[in-house]
This record gives structure tokens, C-alpha cells and sequence, in this order.
């Protein structure tokens, strides 16, 4: 797992979610899974080691993930609970994209079966 931040975004290898700095001037940065809400760098920082954490689904420590999930949660003024809950949100939202996307760029017709000799009985 790695945490990969620039002047402009800070991006994960573990998780399509992200977080982008919402001004040229200023410590302000949004993240994707927490909309509306106005960051400073470091909760931005605590907002994708969240994301990093929960997608683990074996950690080698359990107990002391959910420690420092839960100090990173109140870094943004949300509990475990909510985290998860919106984490989870947004999981659901992508995964129904990818479906509508799916069914959308469907064939419309069955495929082709090799065009061969007729089948003997």
C-alpha cells in the first residue's frame, strides 16, 4: 500500500478514490469519497489512509488498524462508522456504473458461433 502525494493530488494503489486540491493558493483539498467538504492537506492525507486501511481485507494487526482508523476518522470530524458507511456508498455507486456501462455497450445480438459444416445428428 502506498500513498502517493503531489502539489495537486494525493492517489493510492490500492483505491480508485482520490483526493485533488481545490485551489492554486491555500491548504484546501476535497476528496472524492467526502464531497462538499473543504480539507487541509493533512485530512486529506487521513481521508485515503482510511480508504487504504478498509480496503485491506486481511491486516496483519487488526486492533491496531482500528486504532489508528478511528484517530483518522476524527481527523475528519466523522466516526469509523460514518467513514465506513461512506466508503461504502461510494463502492455501490461504482459498482452500479460499471454495470450500467456494461449492459449499455452490451451486443445487442448472441455471438457468433463458428460458421462450419452443419452439425451431423
Amino acid at each position: 500500500m502506498a500513498i502517493n502525494l503531489t502539489p495537486w493530488a494525493i492517489t493510492s494503489d490500492v483505491t480508485p478514490e482520490f483526493a485533488t486540491r481545490a485551489t492554486s493558493c491555500g491548504d484546501t483539498w476535497a476528496l472524492s469519497w467526502l464531497p462538499g467538504r473543504v480539507l487541509t492537506t493533512e485530512q486529506a492525507i487521513s481521508g485515503m489512509v482510511l480508504d487504504e486501511i478498509l480496503s485491506d481485507p486481511a491486516p496483519s494487526d487488526p486492533e491496531v488498524v482500528l486504532e489508528i482508523a478511528e484517530i483518522r476518522a476524527m481527523d475528519l470530524g466523522l466516526t469509523l462508522s460514518e467513514v465506513v458507511v461512506r466508503l461504502s456508498m461510494r463502492i455501490a455507486q461504482r459498482d452500479e456504473h460499471r454495470r450500467d456501462r456494461a449492459h449499455r455497450y452490451a451486443p445487442s445480438h448472441p455471438p457468433r458461433r463458428d460458421i462450419g459444416a452443419p452439425a451431423q445428428c
